[in-house]
Formats: C-alpha cells, sequence, structure tokens
C-alpha cells in the first residue's frame, strides 16, 4: 500500500463522531440489555440513534482523527473535517457527505499534507454491553471520493512506476481517491462508555472488545478526552484537537508519557490559534512558530510520567506535542541519518477546576 492509503481511513472514522454529544439515555438502554440487542429491533435502535446523528455534522467539526499505518501503531498524523452534510435515507441508512484536511508522515514522503473528501451511504446499528454502546457503521455504497496532494515534504524517487507522485498531480490524486474507497469499505466501531468516553475501531469490534490504549483512567469521576499514542519525528509535531472545554470551573488534566526522543514540547493553545497553525503545517515545508503565546509551554523529558493539571475558561482547545526548534523549549539536537522520533503517551481528561 502507499503512504497516501494512511490518511485515507480518516473520512470513514470522522463519521463515527456523531455520538459523542449525545449522552441522554445511554444509562436506562443498558436496564434492558435483550430487548435492545434482539436482531428483530433494528427500527428501534435507528430510532434511539436519530437522537445523536441529528448532531452529526456539529460534532464532526469539533473533533480531529489520528492516523496510523496499522490499527496497533501509533498515529504519524491526524485528519480535521471542515464541512459535512447528512441526512437520513428512506432505507433507514444515512448518506454523510463530509471532507476537511491533514497531514501524516512516512519514511518515504516525510510530511504529506492532504485534503479529502468522500460521500459515503452507511447502515448504522448499535448493540449494548452493560452500560457501554457499541455502535456500528457499516459501509453500503461510496459514491464519491477526492484526495489532493498539497505538501510532500521529500518527493525525491517517489514514483509508481515510471509516473511521478508529485503534489497535486492527476494520478496520484486519482489513486489517493481509489485508495479512500478501500478504506472506507472497512467500516467503523464507536464504543461508548457510560460516562461519555469514547473509543474507536476500524472495521467491526465485537461486543465486549475494546482496542488497546495506553492510559489507564483512574475512578477520578473525570470524563476521558483522549488516550492516544503518537509518534513525533525530528522537526515535526501533532495538534491534537480541538479540546472542549464546557464550563467556565473545569480544567483539563495531561498525562504524558515519552520514549525515544530526550524530550518533547507540550504546548497548550486556543482553537483561534492553532487552525491558521494547522493549515500552514500543511502546506509548508517548514515548521512555524506559534501565531500567539501558548497558554501552556512546558518541556517533558523521557523516563517518568508528567501530569499537569490546567483550568480554562470555556471554549475549544488544542493540545501540540512538538518535536521541532521552532516552538516550545526544547532544543532538539540534530544526528545524521538517525531520527530520533518520540514516541508519545498521551491522555486528556476534564473535570472541575482545583
Amino acid at each position: 500500500m502507499l503512504p497516501r492509503a494512511v490518511a485515507l481511513r480518516a473520512l470513514g472514522l470522522a463519521l463515527c463522531l456523531c455520538l459523542l454529544g449525545a449522552t441522554c439515555g445511554q444509562s436506562s438502554l443498558a436496564v434492558l440489555p435483550g430487548v435492545v440487542n434482539n436482531p428483530g429491533n433494528l427500527t428501534l435502535r435507528r430510532e434511539i440513534l436519530s437522537f445523536g446523528t441529528s448532531q452529526l455534522c456539529a460534532e464532526m467539526r469539533k473533533r480531529s482523527i489520528p492516523l496510523r499505518l496499522r490499527d496497533e501503531d501509533p498515529a504519524t498524523g491526524r485528519f480535521y473535517p471542515t464541512s459535512c452534510l447528512a441526512q437520513e435515507l428512506a432505507n433507514g441508512n444515512m448518506f454523510v457527505q463530509f471532507g476537511g484536511h491533514g497531514f501524516v508522515w512516512t519514511n518515504l514522503t516525510k510530511r504529506m499534507g492532504f485534503d479529502a473528501s468522500a460521500a459515503v451511504e452507511y447502515d448504522q446499528d448499535f448493540l449494548m454491553d452493560g452500560g457501554t454502546m457499541y455502535v456500528y457503521f457499516r459501509q453500503r455504497a461510496t459514491t464519491a471520493a477526492s484526495f489532493t496532494t498539497k505538501l510532500v515534504e521529500q518527493q525525491a524517487a517517489i514514483t509508481v512506476g515510471t509516473l511521478p507522485l508529485a503534489p497535486g498531480s492527476a494520478y496520484a490524486n486519482a489513486l489517493g481517491a481509489q485508495l479512500m474507497k478501500t478504506e472506507i469499505n472497512r467500516g467503523f466501531t464507536v464504543i461508548r462508555e457510560g460516562d461519555g468516553s469514547v473509543q474507536f475501531g476500524l472495521g467491526v469490534v465485537e461486543k465486549g472488545q475494546r482496542p488497546r490504549t495506553p492510559y489507564r483512567q483512574e475512578d477520578s469521576g473525570k470524563l476521558l478526552l483522549a488516550n492516544e499514542r503518537t509518534e513525533i519525528h525530528q522537526n515535526q509535531r501533532d495538534y491534537v484537537g480541538p479540546i472542549e472545554v464546557t464550563d467556565d470551573d473545569q480544567a483539563l488534566t495531561l498525562t504524558i508519557a515519552i520514549d525515544g526522543a530526550p524530550a518533547i514540547d507540550v504546548l497548550l493553545v486556543t482553537r483561534a490559534a492553532a487552525e491558521p497553525w494547522v493549515q500552514a503545517y500543511t502546506t509548508q515545508p517548514a515548521p512555524t512558530a506559534p501565531p500567539q503565546l501558548p497558554l501552556l509551554d512546558q518541556p517533558v523529558s523521557s523516563g517518568f510520567v508528567w501530569r499537569r493539571t490546567v483550568a480554562l475558561p470555556r471554549g475549544l482547545y488544542y493540545l501540540v506535542v512538538d518535536n521541532t526548534g521552532v516552538a516550545g523549549r526544547t532544543q532538539p539536537t540534530t544526528y545524521a541519518l538517525d531520527d530520533r522520533a518520540a514516541l508519545v503517551s498521551y491522555g486528556v481528561e476534564l473535570g472541575d477546576a482545583p
């Protein structure tokens, strides 16, 4: 599979975000799991899902999706949905048109920026496992898909046969669109816990199973918003977000551990500052400095677990994990022919301010 294929699954994953804002009523569904899970009650389950899917597009535009080469690998990029149109079809399935932009790192291309969009029909359903909801999105038809490369940081010798895969070339874009359809065909699973925390899995995740995550949450009453691993190579970074703080008396608790590189920088910035910063990162080879003074700017060294609670006013924020010399306080050492990538495990929790 070509390096571009890692980015393509993001479009389908974006659809799964529709249930992030629908907490009401989930606990009551756990009381009668036999009735809810009955194969003959598909109509009932779809009526229940409609309360969450009605907010699909609003929720989709408030999240981003980590990208990885294989399901078990750390993320090496991210996709940001920016447009969405959804409607229920006469057969009860959901038709969604959505698009956005993103970036992904591979050893062949280094950082690659792209735009992508798709129009997909999904058969949606769910099952209950106690108080946990397993929501399934099975692809039924993909009627359109587009993929446009905007940046290839390292372009040397990137060809398929004798055809170059230059950014924006017709061959690269057509091939990317076909690979995107292949990834979307796998479908997705959203695992939604009773407290509102969410996990994602490609394909069908069987009821009772969980994707592997790096961070085990304590019983603190906080809502776990993110629980991922990301690989940050030299002169690269990851923009995790948007992360929503819903009330003025809340705080984000960040838990981070790194391996591989000696240290990285952790920054917290507002959405208004982060989004143009992300756009520059997906279109310009050289990473740029923060456009505004970060709300948090801390180095994190390898070898221990770093934890910090930050009280914030209501709003949307980005957690930036940086391995460059133009942001944060750390100046990564450059080694010839040796990319000291940082493997970063992070958890983001939302709770009451201290």
